[in-house]
């Protein structure tokens, strides 16, 4: 049961797998339950499980297999969120753990409860509504709630209110009375219609989306169903990770009907509605933040972006788009097709305000400047690339550009280019053009490497950049990035890829 071989997804505070993946135990016959508890014991180092009171408290059975769920507990109350969780085929063969248990050196609380499970409801409802008739305290509860590494005593409140319809959580520290963490369980989901990534990819060409040399307003195929995640508002599109503040004419949540009644909300804005363009933001951009997130930058230490991006999503009528540092915003152009229409324009701009969030100024010398049009073109074809037809995976823009006659098929740029640094323009207002060298070495790195690594160690080398640096120190921070998270594994392909545009000297 002990395992040799195995893959993990780290734990961000206690040093422990979050996840362990990539191995399958031999099948047994033995009830599932038996079998989990006997592979947390006997994998207890690698869980940091050993010595924890741990109480199987649910067991799931799936189509094709058994889910057993085991919660922490400290001195009789259970840890938020502290479980682990074994998944094993019908067979009894162990295939997948996911671990959120608290290690032994963590489990000394900071605090003991000191104020009463009233007072504590008191502070709950203070909390979402001062004075209502129509609220009530249904359920409070004793536990250790986690901030960061250390527990907190705490009581979980749960608050109902009929007008409007409200289903409270809220977790009040039991030392001083403080608000630790709120929701409202009955947020409504929203889904809406976006193009993912744009038309011509999802109709996989151009054929019926151009008549008569303009664009034609894309049939329903090209469209699909999202769900729009991480909103924080019940009244507009604003979320943890974006806002759509300063986007002109706003969606009010309030005046869509819901499609089933009590249910979720549908937007079903087609692209010629002046509100298609901010769903189209929201969804891309905060999606394309939880996979920065997914990479690793996540939390108070690590994370990129501390507040949420501010999108106006249709704020001038020219052909253009941009990141404002200042601001710390993005807004579109409505000028030709939309550019908030093309999910790879909306990543491209992304990609700036991902260089200014990790090295405020970037971009102020020729070879920055061209280095941040590279990396925002590069980032939106790296994200997009398993969606595409292999014709397409190295266009950018294939919608915004879909009237392009440089380029077949017709796009806005490419990421291929062969390319060299020997053909760097020193003029002004070349640095698109000169940030395809630098988006063609980059994605050589991500065909040699693969999406996960090479995004990883051009996203970890822009933590040594400045703002007027060159593409030989951006080629340094990344054979540098690589040595730190992947004890330099890569650096003979690296160095071949700089080596071969030009690029350098790298060491």
């Amino acid at each position: 049961m002990q395992l040799k071989r195995y893959k993990v997804v780290p734990g961000t505070e206690y040093g422990t797998p979050k996840e362990v993946w990539g191995f399958r135990t031999r099948p047994r016959r033995t009830p599932p339950a038996v079998i989990a508890e006997q592979f947390i014991a006997a994998n207890s180092k690698l869980l940091g499980s050993k010595g924890l009171s741990l109480h199987r408290v649910r067991q799931i059975e799936s189509l094709g297999a058994h889910h057993v769920i085991f919660q922490q507990r400290l001195r009789r109350l259970p840890i938020q969120r502290a479980y682990i969780t074994v998944h094993l085929g019908k067979e009894g063969s162990i295939y997948l753990v996911k671990n959120r248990a608290v290690p032994r050196d963590f489990l000394d609380p900071t605090a003991d409860f000191a104020i009463s499970e009233s007072a504590a409801r008191k502070k709950a409802l203070l909390s979402v509504a001062s004075r209502s008739k129509s609220i009530r305290v249904v359920k409070t509860e004793q536990m250790w709630f986690p901030v960061k590494s250390v527990l907190r005593p705490a009581y979980r409140v749960r608050i109902q209110k009929r007008r409007p319809s409200a289903d409270w959580v809220i977790f009040v520290d039991g030392a001083t009375g403080r608000v630790l963490r709120k929701y409202d369980n009955l947020s409504e989901a929203v889904f809406a219609l976006v193009f993912d990534p744009n038309p011509v990819i999802a109709l996989r060409s151009a054929r019926r989306l151009v008549h008569k040399g303009k664009p034609h307003l894309p049939p329903e195929a090209a469209y699909v169903r999202v769900r729009l995640q991480a909103l924080t508002s019940r009244v507009r599109i604003d979320g943890r990770r974006v806002n759509t503040g300063l986007t002109r004419y706003r969606v009010k949540l309030k005046g869509i009907e819901h499609s089933v009644p009590g249910d979720h909300l549908e937007l079903k804005f087609p692209s010629s509605h002046r509100s298609f363009e901010e769903v189209m933001a929201y969804f891309h951009i905060d999606r394309a933040m939880g996979y920065l997130e997914s990479l690793g930058y996540r939390g108070r230490r690590l994370a990129i972006f501390r507040d949420p991006l501010v999108i106006n999503a249709n704020g001038t009528k020219d052909d253009n788009s941009w990141y404002s540092p200042h601001d710390r915003s993005i807004t579109f152009g409505t000028g030709g097709v939309d550019d908030a229409e093309d999910a790879e324009i909306i990543l491209h701009e992304f990609g700036h305000a991902i260089q200014d969030a990790i090295c405020p100024g970037f971009g102020q010398s020729l070879e920055a400047a061209a280095m941040g049009e590279g990396f925002g073109d590069y980032f939106a074809a790296s994200f997009f690339a398993d969606k595409k037809p292999r014709r397409y995976q190295t266009s950018i823009g294939t919608w915004d550009g879909v009237t392009d006659t440089e380029h077949n098929p017709p796009c806005v740029r490419r990421v291929d280019e062969p390319l060299t640094f020997e053909s760097f323009d020193r003029s002004d207002g070349a640095e698109h053009e000169n940030g395809q060298i630098w988006s063609a070495a980059l994605w050589e790195i991500r065909k040699a490497l693969g999406r996960d690594i090479a995004d990883r160690i051009i996203l970890e080398s822009h933590f040594q950049l400045d703002g007027f640096t060159t593409f030989a120190r951006g080629a340094r921070a990344i054979i540098d990035a690589d040595r730190n998270l992947y004890r330099g594994r890569n650096l003979d392909c690296l160095r071949r890829v700089f080596r071969r545009r030009g690029i350098g000297p790298v060491e």
